[in-house]
């Protein structure tokens, strides 16, 4: 699960669990805290409310703990995606990923050390933007939800599919897509330290923490029926790979992808996929080949680590400028 290794499809899944708990691993820190100073209060002449206050008014749990909990996950994300660019010397679609979780970050990261920025039309912006970013690559990559009709000329709900009922897609899209701006938030600590007064201040004054605790739990819903279509998709994968190489599998498929994959045995279709464009009404077949640009194989490995460490290094450095900023550095 470490970024030193090769990395399965089993450490994506649980990274992406972990990026869920965050709010979760904020509490559990802030509890880890509050604890001993709890104990020490019960044992003395002052009250468990004032015990509260030394951690309360803590420049390092507010600036460096909090932040690093939000953080830290979408990091480890973000390396992870690194590591298989590396390993898989592609592009694509992996650095597609990493922007996701830093872009997830960055929102984050100005929203925790500028909690005023919150009401800026540029932040506003970015977090919707960063939002929809992870629904749509929510749908077309961890799940492959749609494909292209050509008859139709617009996108439609994949053939192969282990629920017969459509009703389930729709409805976990739709959970997914409300949810997922709820989990955007999440990444923000519900409370931090006035840099003007140092005192424990509400991230969110308009929502009470109540709201928060409630965000938390639709964020780990959220993720638990994302994983449904998530596993669905890779036994789908794993389904077509077994098939091509001719090994044996059970998995059960409705009609119609029985169909659509039998005929992936054809040496045919081994050949570049042909994409139909029409110009006045003419089909013309077009061989789909792969990008320059997505090919590493030609580079050394000083080369490609040498340009996954500018990835890094923006990823960092974008945080420090927003930690420059409160001036809590």
């Amino acid at each position: 699960m470490t970024t030193s290794t090769q990395k399965t499809n089993s450490d994506g899944f649980i990274g992406d669990i972990i990026t869920s708990a965050v709010r979760p691993l904020q509490d559990l820190l802030f509890t880890l805290f509050f604890v001993p100073l709890g104990l020490h209060a019960y044992w003395s002449s002052y009250t468990v409310d004032a015990a509260a206050i030394p951690i309360e008014r803590s420049w390092m749990v507010h600036t460096l703990l909090l932040p690093a909990c939000t953080l830290s996950p979408l990091w480890w994300r973000f390396c992870q995606n690194l590591r298989q660019c590396y390993d898989n010397k592609q592009r694509w679609p992996y650095l597609g990923n990493a922007f996701k979780y830093m872009l997830a970050a960055e929102v984050a990261t100005f929203g925790m050390f500028d909690p005023s920025i919150k009401k800026h039309p540029a932040w506003i912006s970015a977090f919707a933007g960063a939002t929809l970013y992870q629904v749509g690559w929510d749908v077309f990559m961890d799940w492959g939800l749609l494909e292209w009709d050509y008859v139709r000329g617009w996108f439609t709900l994949r053939s192969t599919r282990l629920y017969k009922q459509r009703w389930v897609y729709y409805l976990i899209f739709g959970i997914n897509f409300a949810l997922r701006f709820v989990g955007m938030v999440t990444l923000i600590p519900p409370v931090h330290l006035s840099r003007t007064t140092g005192l424990i201040v509400n991230t969110f004054p308009d929502f009470g923490l109540f709201v928060g605790s409630l965000a938390a739990c639709a964020e780990i819903f959220r993720r638990a029926v994302w994983a449904v279509l998530r596993l669905e998709w890779e036994v789908i994968k794993t389904r077509k790979g077994s098939e091509n190489q001719g090994s044996p599998t059970h998995a059960r498929f409705d009609e119609p992808a029985q169909v659509e994959m039998a005929g992936l045995q054809d040496s045919s279709d081994m050949k570049p996929m042909p994409i139909r464009s029409s110009i006045r009404g003419l089909w013309v077949n077009i061989p789909l080949k792969p990008f320059r640009w997505n090919d590493m194989s030609e580079l050394n490995d000083i080369q490609i680590l040498s340009e996954l460490c500018v990835w890094a290094t923006i990823f960092s450095g974008i945080a420090i400028i927003a930690a420059a900023h409160r001036e809590v550095l």
